[in-house]
């Protein structure tokens, strides 16, 4: 028969705050990590936004509203938000792609490689499309001086 200590020994390290930050900044977050944490986010961050996105679509049916919608979508942040949900969307995308690549055709050993393909792929078009946006807010006053 084993005895129970009358009081629960002090843990190494007790659950706080501080002991999860210092945890978790104790991890090497490796690429299948980092593509896992990112899609999950990105995921959060477009079911966030759906919402947002069928209030506009409704304004559609009142003109009045519709035209709010439209005056507040020409702001500059606005067109900073824009791109970032593009970016958003496109690493969601091609991470989903690389998620079903490996699925049914790669191994493990590719996955760094792979990750890194989305990486640059989503800057790519995130850089290429988001231009065009960005340039008569942000780029073309800067330039045009």
């Amino acid at each position: 028969m084993t005895k129970t200590p009358d009081k629960p020994a002090r843990l190494k390290d007790s659950p706080s705050f501080s002991t999860f930050l210092r945890t978790a900044a104790s991890y090497r977050v490796r690429p299948g990590m980092a593509a896992w944490i990112l899609h999950r986010l990105t995921g959060l961050l477009l079911v966030i936004y759906l919402p947002l996105h069928v209030m506009g679509l409704r304004s559609l049916a009142d003109p009045a509203s519709f035209e709010k919608y439209v005056t507040l979508y020409r702001n500059p942040l606005f067109k900073l938000a824009e791109v970032v949900l593009l970016g958003v969307v496109a690493f969601h995308a091609f991470n989903g792609i690389r998620i079903l690549l490996q699925d049914l055709y790669f191994r493990s050993d590719t996955q760094r490689v792979l990750f890194y393909v989305v990486l640059v792929l989503t800057l790519l078009v995130t850089a290429l499309v988001g231009y065009p946006i960005l340039y008569p807010y942000f780029i073309g006053p800067l330039l045009f001086q």
